[in-house]
C-alpha cells in the first residue's frame, strides 16, 4: 500500500492488513500520526469501536450460552488467531476437533510471534481434556504441550502451565512421580497437584513416596520446595545447603503449619538448631511472626543458650502474651527484673494471669513499672491482679507514701477495686497524703463520704458555697496544655460566675479525666446557671468543630453532656455532613452527641442523616444505632419512633419569649412562617431590639431561641417530603387516634396535612383536611371516621373508578400543591410474568447507560452497593427504615468510577422485610405479589423510568 493510501484509508481497513502489509508497530505509528494531524475524533471513534468489539465477548454474548454457536464460531475464528470465551460440552468429539484445529494452527503459524502461537494453543488445549480420557492420551497430550512450550522458546523452569492441570489430575501417584522427573514447570504443577490431592493425609504419610525422589534431585526441591514435611527440610539441609538456602529452610521449618502435635517436627528442629543455632537466631530476630508458643516452650525446655535471649522479646511481640505462661512464669522467677522490659500494654494482659505467689514476688519491680507508666489499662490490670493481696500487704509495699502521680493513681484504682472493706482505711491514708490531683481527690472524697469514713466538714462531696469551690480550685496549680485551645476570653466569660482560674481548673479536670467528670468538676459546672451552660455547650461544640473534630480535643464534649439544648444540633449536623466521608470516625462521634441530646429535633436530624447519600456506611450505621437506642429508651418500635420525630418546638402549648418586663408570643402562620406578637398584640417578624444594656443578655438568649426555632422548623419541614413520600409508596397506615394526634392536632403537620389526600383502609372513603381542620371528601362533604379506622395516604394504585380524575380536578380547582405527588404517582402494577419467585423483573430486557442510571438512582435516594470483581458495583439499595423495608436493585456491572457511557443491564428488584430473619439470619424476602399495591406501582414506575431512558440497542445510532 502506498503512503498516500495509508494516509487516507479507513483505520479498520488498515487494521485488516496488519501481518500482511505491515506490522503492529507500523499501524500504531499511523494512529499517532493521525492523532497529531487534527484527526483525533477519527482515532477516538476507532478506539471506541475496538473497545465495543472487545466487550462483545462479555457474559451477555449469545455464544457464551450456546455451545453449538460457540463451536461454529471457533471453526471460523481459530484460523485467524482468535478463540472466543464459551461454554462447550466437553467430550471425545470436541477434544478431537480441538486437537485437529490446534495442529492446523501450529502448522500454519508461519512467522507469527511465538507468544501469539503459544497463547492460542493454550486456549485450545484447555478443551482437550474430557471425562474418561485414556491414560495414554493424557500422557501424550502433556508431552505435546511440553514440546510446544520448548518450541516457543520457554525454558523448562519458566512459569507453570495451568491448562494441563485437569490432565495431571487424572494420573495416579506413580505417573506423577515419573512426570516430575522431567523437572521445570511440569515438575512444579505435578508437585502442587499431588499436594492438593493428599492434603488431608498426615505429613509423614503424605510425602513418604517422594523422599527417594528428592534424594536424587535436590535441585528440584529448590525449584518448588515442600515446606510441609520437616524430614524433607532436614534432608535438603543435609545435602549441603549453603547459608542462604539454610535460612530459607529454617524459615520453612519454623512456619510449618502442622508442627505442634507432631514429635517429629520437634526432633528435626532440635537437630538443626544444635547444628546451626545462628541461622535460627537470625530467622527469629528478623521474622518475629515465626515465634509461637510451641517454639518458645521448646527453647525453654532445651535451654539453647543462643536462643534464650530471644524468649522475652518474642513473647512481648506476640499478639497474646498470656498464652506463654508456661514459659513466662519460670522465666520471671529466674529473672524478676525482666518484668521491667515488658511494655505496659503487654504487661496489662499478663498480670491477671500470673499465679498469686509469682505476682507477690514481683511487687518490688511492679512498683517501678507503675511509677513510670501512665497506662490506664495497666492500672486496671494491676487492680484486678492485686485482689489476691491483703490490705496489710498493700500497705507494706510503701507505695501509698510515694508522691509520684502515676503510682498514686495506681494505688487509688487498686484500693477502689479491692473487695476487702479494710482497704477503705488505706484510701483515707492515700487522700490525707495529698499526692492526688484535685479531680482524683474529689472522687475519693465522694466515695469515702458515702461510706461514712469522711466527715462532711472535711472535704464533703457537695461544698456549701461557690467560695468553697473556688478554694478547692485554688489548690490546683498546674493546668494541662490541652486547655490552651479553649482559653479565649469570650469562651471563659460563659463560665461565670466562676473565676478565670476556676474555669481553667474545670477545663483541666475535663481534659485529664479518664472517664466521666470527677465530682469536683461536676460541682464547678453546676455552679454555672443553666442558660449559660447551654450557651457554653454551644460554644464548646463550635470550638471542637472548628478544630476539625480533633480526637485529642474531644474531652471538651464531656462538659456538654446533659447541659446542651437544640442550639447545638445544626452545628453538629453540618459537621457530620462535612466529615461523613473524609473523617467518618469523627462524624460517628458527632452522631453520638446528637443521640445523647435525645430531643425530638436532634433525633429528627439523625433520621434525616440516616438516608443521606453524602455519608459513608459507617456513619449511616451509627445513625441507625442511635435511632434504635432512642426507640428502646422510649419503649417504642422503630416505625413508631419515626412518627414521633416531628417536633412542634412547643408551638402546640405556646412559646413565649421574655425580655425583662416584656413578653412575646411566637405564632405559626398558615404559610409555615413565624411571627412575634408582643403583649399589646402588635405582630412582627423579628424580636424588637432593646436599648437597656442590662437587658442585653436576656434579649440575646431570646433571640438565640427564636433563631433555633426558625432554623429547626425549616429543617423539619424539609424532612416531611421524603418522610411522607416513603409513607405513600409503602402504603403505611396509622390507627385513627394516632393519626389524629400526628396530623390533625400537631401544630406543624396539621398545616402540612391540608395539602394531602387521605383514605380509610379497606373502604372506598378518601378525604382531606380542610382549611378549618375539618375533614371533607372530594365533594367537600363532611367526613366522619369510624373509631377503628386505619388511615393511610391515598394512592392512585388503590383508587376506585373515577376517583383519580375527581381528586385531580379538586386540587386544580382549589389550586392546591401537594407536599408529595399523589395524583401523578405511578399507578401501573406489574404483570404476573414479571414476578419470578422473589424477584421483580423489568417487562422487557433493559439496558441503560451509567450516566442516566446514576441520575435516576440519585433522585430516588438509592445507595451504591460494595465494589466487587471487575471492579464493579452490582447492586444499589434503598433503605426505608420507617416501613422496615430494604429494596435492592440488581444489575450488571456498574463502574465504581463515572463511566457515563457504560451500558448497565437491569436484572431485577428484591424487597426485604428487615423485621424478620430466616433460618440463616438473613432478612426475609417478600414476593412482589405480596407487596402493598403502592409499592408495587412505585417499583414498576422506577422500571418504566429506566426504560424511558434506556440505551439504544447495540449498532443503533
Amino acid at each position: 500500500m502506498s503512503e498516500r493510501d495509508c494516509t487516507h484509508a479507513p483505520l479498520a481497513e488498515l487494521l485488516a492488513q496488519v501481518g500482511d502489509t505491515f506490522d503492529f508497530s507500523a499501524f500504531a505509528g499511523i494512529l499517532v500520526e493521525r492523532l497529531r494531524n487534527g484527526r483525533a475524533d477519527e482515532v477516538a471513534d476507532f478506539i471506541g469501536t475496538l473497545y465495543s468489539l472487545y466487550r462483545l465477548n462479555d457474559e451477555q454474548a449469545p455464544w457464551r450460552r450456546d455451545p453449538d454457536l460457540w463451536l461454529e464460531l471457533a471453526r471460523l475464528t481459530v484460523p485467524r488467531g482468535v478463540l472466543l470465551e464459551g461454554d462447550a460440552r466437553r467430550g471425545r468429539e470436541l477434544s478431537r476437533e480441538m486437537q485437529a484445529m490446534a495442529r492446523d494452527w501450529l502448522a500454519g503459524s508461519g512467522d507469527r510471534p511465538s507468544w501469539e502461537v503459544l497463547g492460542l494453543f493454550r486456549k485450545q488445549y484447555y478443551w482437550f481434556w474430557y471425562e474418561g480420557m485414556p491414560r495414554e492420551e493424557v500422557l501424550s497430550l502433556i508431552e505435546w504441550l511440553h514440546e510446544v512450550r520448548t518450541t516457543a522458546g520457554l525454558q523448562p523452569t519458566d512459569y507453570p502451565d495451568d491448562v494441563w492441570g485437569p490432565l495431571i489430575a487424572t494420573l495416579d501417584d506413580a505417573d506423577l512421580l515419573a512426570l516430575a522427573e522431567q523437572g521445570g514447570a511440569l515438575y512444579r504443577d505435578v508437585v502442587n497437584s499431588y499436594r492438593w490431592r493428599h492434603y488431608r493425609k498426615p505429613t509423614r504419610q503424605r510425602w513418604a513416596p517422594w523422599h527417594a525422589f528428592f534424594e536424587r534431585h535436590p535441585q528440584l526441591y529448590d525449584l518448588e520446595p515442600v515446606h510441609d514435611d520437616p524430614e524433607l527440610i532436614a534432608l535438603r539441609w543435609a545435602q549441603g545447603a549453603d547459608e542462604t538456602r539454610r535460612g530459607e529452610l529454617a524459615q520453612a521449618l519454623l512456619s510449618y503449619a502442622e508442627r505442634r502435635p507432631q514429635a517429629h517436627f520437634l526432633a528435626q528442629l532440635d537437630r538443626l538448631v544444635r547444628q546451626d543455632p545462628a541461622t535460627f537466631v537470625r530467622q527469629l530476630s528478623e521474622r518475629p511472626y515465626l515465634f509461637d508458643v510451641g517454639i518458645a516452650e521448646k527453647i525453654w525446655a532445651e535451654q539453647y543458650p543462643e536462643l534464650l535471649p530471644l524468649l522475652l522479646p518474642g513473647i512481648v511481640k506476640a499478639p497474646k502474651p498470656g498464652a506463654y505462661l508456661k514459659v513466662l512464669q519460670p522465666l520471671l522467677a529466674a529473672r524478676p527484673d525482666a518484668v521491667l522490659e515488658i511494655p505496659a500494654a503487654k504487661l496489662a494482659g499478663i498480670l491477671p494471669l500470673l499465679e498469686a505467689e509469682r505476682f507477690r514476688s514481683l511487687l518490688p519491680q511492679l512498683g517501678k513499672v507503675l511509677a513510670g507508666s501512665s497506662s490506664k489499662a495497666l492500672r486496671e490490670a494491676m487492680a484486678r491482679a492485686a485482689q489476691v493481696l491483703s490490705p496489710d500487704e498493700i500497705a507494706a509495699t510503701g507505695w501509698l507514701t510515694v508522691r509520684t502521680k502515676n503510682l498514686q493513681l495506681a494505688c487509688r484504682d487498686l484500693l477502689l477495686a479491692h473487695p476487702d472493706p479494710a482497704a477503705a482505711s488505706l484510701l483515707v491514708e492515700l487522700l490525707a497524703g495529698g499526692g492526688l490531683d484535685a479531680g482524683s481527690a474529689s472522687v475519693l472524697q465522694a466515695r469515702l463520704q458515702a461510706q461514712g469514713l469522711l466527715a462532711s466538714g472535711a472535704g464533703a462531696a457537695e461544698p456549701a458555697s461557690l467560695q468553697a469551690l473556688e478554694a478547692q480550685a485554688a489548690g490546683v496549680k498546674r493546668i494541662a496544655a490541652a486547655v490552651k485551645q479553649y482559653d479565649a476570653p469570650e469562651l471563659l466569660a460563659l463560665f461565670a460566675p466562676l473565676s478565670e482560674h476556676a474555669t481553667r481548673v474545670l477545663l483541666h479536670l475535663a481534659a485529664t479525666a479518664e472517664g466521666e467528670l470527677s465530682p469536683l468538676a461536676k460541682q464547678l459546672l453546676a455552679a454555672i446557671p443553666a442558660e449559660n451552660r447551654a450557651r457554653l455547650s454551644l460554644a464548646l461544640t463550635q470550638a471542637w468543630v472548628a478544630l476539625d473534630g480533633d480526637p485529642r480535643q474531644r474531652w471538651a464534649l464531656k462538659l456538654v453532656a446533659g447541659n446542651a439544648d437544640d442550639r447545638v444540633v445544626d452545628t453538629l449536623v453540618a459537621a457530620i455532613l462535612a466529615w461523613g466521608k473524609p473523617k467518618k470516625q469523627r462524624a460517628v462521634v458527632a452522631v453520638g452527641q446528637l443521640g445523647a441530646l435525645d430531643t425530638p429535633y436532634a433525633l429528627a436530624r439523625v433520621l434525616e442523616l440516616s438516608s443521606s447519600r453524602r455519608l459513608k456506611d459507617l456513619v449511616i450505621e451509627a445513625t441507625q444505632d442511635t435511632l434504635g437506642e432512642a426507640a428502646r429508651r422510649r419503649g417504642l418500635g422503630l416505625a413508631e419512633l419515626h412518627d414521633e420525630l416531628t417536633p412542634d418546638f412547643g408551638l402546640g402549648e405556646g412559646v413565649t419569649l421574655a425580655v425583662g418586663p416584656h413578653s412575646y408570643r411566637v405564632e405559626l402562620q398558615g404559610d409555615l412562617s413565624l411571627r412575634i406578637v408582643n403583649d399589646k398584640g402588635k405582630a412582627s417578624k423579628s424580636l424588637p431590639a432593646v436599648k437597656d444594656a442590662a437587658l442585653k443578655p436576656e434579649w440575646e438568649a431570646a433571640s438565640a431561641r427564636l433563631k433555633t426555632l426558625a432554623s429547626g422548623l425549616k429543617a423539619v419541614l424539609k424532612q416531611q417530603g421524603p418522610r411522607l413520600q416513603a409513607a405513600l409508596m409503602t402504603g403505611k397506615s396509622w390507627p385513627l387516634v394516632r393519626w389524629q394526634r400526628l396530623f390533625v392536632q400537631h401544630p406543624l403537620l396539621r398545616i402540612v396535612g391540608r395539602s394531602l389526600i387521605w383514605r380509610v383502609e379497606g373502604t372506598p372513603l378518601s378525604f382531606r383536611i380542610a382549611e378549618d381542620f375539618s375533614l371533607v371528601d372530594v365533594n367537600d362533604d363532611p367526613v366522619s371516621l369510624p373509631a377503628d379506622a386505619a388511615i393511610s395516604l391515598w394512592h392512585p394504585a388503590s383508587a376506585e373508578p373515577g376517583e383519580h380524575e375527581a381528586w385531580q380536578s379538586y386540587l386544580d380547582d382549589y389550586e392546591l400543591t401537594s407536599l408529595v405527588e399523589q395524583v401523578g404517582a405511578p399507578c401501573q402494577l406489574p404483570v404476573p410474568a414479571q414476578c419470578q419467585g422473589n424477584e421483580l423483573h423489568p417487562p422487557a430486557p433493559l439496558e441503560i447507560t451509567q450516566g442516566a442510571l446514576s441520575g435516576l438512582l440519585g433522585k430516588w435516594n438509592y445507595r451504591p452497593g460494595p465494589v466487587g470483581d471487575g471492579p464493579g458495583i452490582y447492586e444499589h439499595s434503598l433503605d426505608l427504615p420507617a416501613a422496615q423495608l430494604y429494596i435492592q436493585l440488581h444489575h450488571d456491572r456498574y463502574m465504581p468510577y463515572m463511566d457515563l457511557g457504560n451500558r448497565v443491564a437491569i436484572e431485577h428488584l428484591t424487597v426485604y422485610d428487615t423485621r424478620q430473619r430466616d433460618e440463616n439470619r438473613r432478612w426475609r424476602v417478600i414476593p412482589p405479589a405480596d407487596l402493598p399495591k403502592p409499592l408495587q406501582a412505585t417499583l414498576m414506575g422506577q422500571l418504566q423510568a429506566m426504560a424511558a431512558k434506556a440505551a439504544p440497542a447495540k449498532g443503533e445510532a
